[in-house]
Protein backbone atom coordinates (compact mmCIF):
# COMPACT_ATOMS: atom_id res chain seq x y z
CA UNK A 1 0.00 0.00 0.00
CA UNK A 2 2.74 2.55 0.73
CA UNK A 3 3.94 2.29 -2.88
CA UNK A 4 0.64 3.82 -4.02
CA UNK A 5 1.48 7.08 -2.23
CA UNK A 6 4.84 7.72 -3.92
CA UNK A 7 3.34 10.05 -6.51
CA UNK A 8 3.56 13.80 -6.36
CA UNK A 9 1.36 16.07 -4.32
CA UNK A 10 0.23 16.03 -0.72
CA UNK A 11 -0.71 12.35 -0.82
CA UNK A 12 2.94 11.34 -0.80
CA UNK A 13 3.05 11.97 2.95
CA UNK A 14 0.49 9.24 3.41
CA UNK A 15 3.30 6.74 2.86
CA UNK A 16 4.30 7.07 6.53
CA UNK A 17 0.91 6.03 7.88
CA UNK A 18 0.47 3.33 5.24
CA UNK A 19 3.95 1.91 5.86
CA UNK A 20 3.27 1.72 9.59
CA UNK A 21 0.00 -0.13 9.04
CA UNK A 22 1.59 -2.44 6.48
CA UNK A 23 4.48 -3.19 8.85
CA UNK A 24 2.11 -4.20 11.63
CA UNK A 25 0.08 -6.33 9.22
CA UNK A 26 3.18 -8.05 7.82
CA UNK A 27 4.43 -8.81 11.32
CA UNK A 28 1.05 -10.31 12.25
CA UNK A 29 0.99 -12.48 9.10
CA UNK A 30 4.54 -13.70 9.75
CA UNK A 31 3.75 -14.54 13.36
CA UNK A 32 0.55 -16.32 12.34
CA UNK A 33 2.44 -18.43 9.81
CA UNK A 34 5.13 -19.29 12.34
CA UNK A 35 2.50 -20.22 14.93
CA UNK A 36 0.82 -22.53 12.42
CA UNK A 37 4.16 -24.24 11.77
CA UNK A 38 4.63 -24.57 15.52
CA UNK A 39 1.23 -26.27 15.76
CA UNK A 40 2.19 -28.69 13.00
CA UNK A 41 5.48 -29.58 14.71
CA UNK A 42 3.84 -30.03 18.11
CA UNK A 43 6.04 -31.92 20.57
CA UNK A 44 8.33 -33.41 17.91
CA UNK A 45 11.62 -31.74 18.84
CA UNK A 46 13.73 -33.90 16.54
CA UNK A 47 12.72 -32.17 13.30
CA UNK A 48 11.62 -28.73 14.50
CA UNK A 49 14.75 -26.91 13.31
CA UNK A 50 14.53 -28.51 9.88
CA UNK A 51 10.86 -27.61 9.47
CA UNK A 52 11.42 -23.97 10.47
CA UNK A 53 14.50 -23.77 8.24
CA UNK A 54 12.68 -25.26 5.25
CA UNK A 55 9.79 -22.83 5.77
CA UNK A 56 12.15 -19.87 5.95
CA UNK A 57 14.11 -20.97 2.89
CA UNK A 58 10.96 -21.55 0.83
CA UNK A 59 9.59 -18.16 1.90
CA UNK A 60 12.78 -16.35 0.91
CA UNK A 61 13.04 -18.11 -2.44
CA UNK A 62 9.39 -17.52 -3.32
CA UNK A 63 9.56 -13.81 -2.47
CA UNK A 64 12.91 -13.34 -4.21
CA UNK A 65 11.86 -15.08 -7.42
CA UNK A 66 8.54 -13.22 -7.60
CA UNK A 67 10.16 -9.84 -6.96
CA UNK A 68 12.93 -10.53 -9.49
CA UNK A 69 10.37 -11.51 -12.12
CA UNK A 70 8.16 -8.46 -11.46
CA UNK A 71 11.08 -6.04 -11.73
CA UNK A 72 12.42 -7.77 -14.85
CA UNK A 73 9.07 -7.71 -16.64
CA UNK A 74 7.89 -4.25 -15.57
CA UNK A 75 11.20 -2.37 -15.33
CA UNK A 76 10.23 -0.18 -18.28
CA UNK A 77 6.87 0.81 -16.80
CA UNK A 78 7.40 2.40 -13.39
CA UNK A 79 3.71 3.19 -12.90
CA UNK A 80 2.67 -0.45 -13.44
CA UNK A 81 5.40 -1.68 -11.09
CA UNK A 82 4.33 0.84 -8.46
CA UNK A 83 0.73 -0.36 -8.56
CA UNK A 84 1.71 -4.04 -8.61
CA UNK A 85 3.87 -3.53 -5.52
CA UNK A 86 0.96 -1.69 -3.90
CA UNK A 87 -1.79 -4.18 -4.76
CA UNK A 88 -0.03 -7.57 -4.39
CA UNK A 89 0.62 -7.26 -0.61
CA UNK A 90 -2.97 -6.18 -0.03
CA UNK A 91 -4.33 -9.06 -2.12
CA UNK A 92 -2.02 -11.47 -0.27
CA UNK A 93 -3.23 -10.21 3.11
CA UNK A 94 -6.86 -10.57 2.08
CA UNK A 95 -6.20 -14.07 0.71
CA UNK A 96 -4.34 -15.06 3.88
CA UNK A 97 -7.17 -13.77 6.05
CA UNK A 98 -9.75 -15.63 3.97
CA UNK A 99 -7.74 -18.87 4.03
CA UNK A 100 -7.26 -18.59 7.80
CA UNK A 101 -10.97 -17.95 8.36
CA UNK A 102 -11.94 -20.92 6.17
CA UNK A 103 -9.38 -23.10 7.95
CA UNK A 104 -10.71 -22.16 11.35
CA UNK A 105 -14.32 -22.77 10.30
CA UNK A 106 -13.63 -26.15 8.68
CA UNK A 107 -10.73 -27.58 10.69
CA UNK A 108 -10.80 -25.97 14.15
CA UNK A 109 -11.42 -29.27 15.94
CA UNK A 110 -8.63 -31.08 14.10
CA UNK A 111 -6.19 -28.22 14.70
CA UNK A 112 -7.11 -28.14 18.37
CA UNK A 113 -6.28 -31.83 18.70
CA UNK A 114 -2.77 -31.45 17.27
CA UNK A 115 -1.94 -28.16 18.94
CA UNK A 116 -0.01 -28.57 22.19
CA UNK A 117 -1.38 -25.30 23.59
CA UNK A 118 -4.98 -26.07 22.72
CA UNK A 119 -7.62 -25.59 25.39
CA UNK A 120 -8.95 -29.06 24.51
CA UNK A 121 -5.58 -30.58 25.41
CA UNK A 122 -5.36 -28.51 28.59
CA UNK A 123 -8.80 -29.74 29.68
CA UNK A 124 -7.82 -33.35 28.94
CA UNK A 125 -4.60 -33.00 30.95
CA UNK A 126 -6.50 -31.45 33.86
CA UNK A 127 -9.07 -34.26 33.77
CA UNK A 128 -6.33 -36.90 33.64
CA UNK A 129 -4.49 -35.21 36.52
CA UNK A 130 -7.72 -35.10 38.55
CA UNK A 131 -8.27 -38.83 37.90
CA UNK A 132 -4.72 -39.66 38.98
CA UNK A 133 -5.08 -37.50 42.10
CA UNK A 134 -8.39 -39.16 42.94
CA UNK A 135 -6.92 -42.62 42.39
CA UNK A 136 -3.91 -41.82 44.59
CA UNK A 137 -6.17 -40.46 47.34
CA UNK A 138 -8.01 -43.79 47.58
Amino acid sequence: MPMAFLGSGNLRYGIYAAASIQGVGNAMMLNTGTACISDVIGQDNTSAAFVYGAYSLADKFANGILLYWLVAVYSDNANALQWILAVVPIASAVGCTLATWIGIKLYADKLAKISSGSMLNVKKREQAKARVTAANAQ
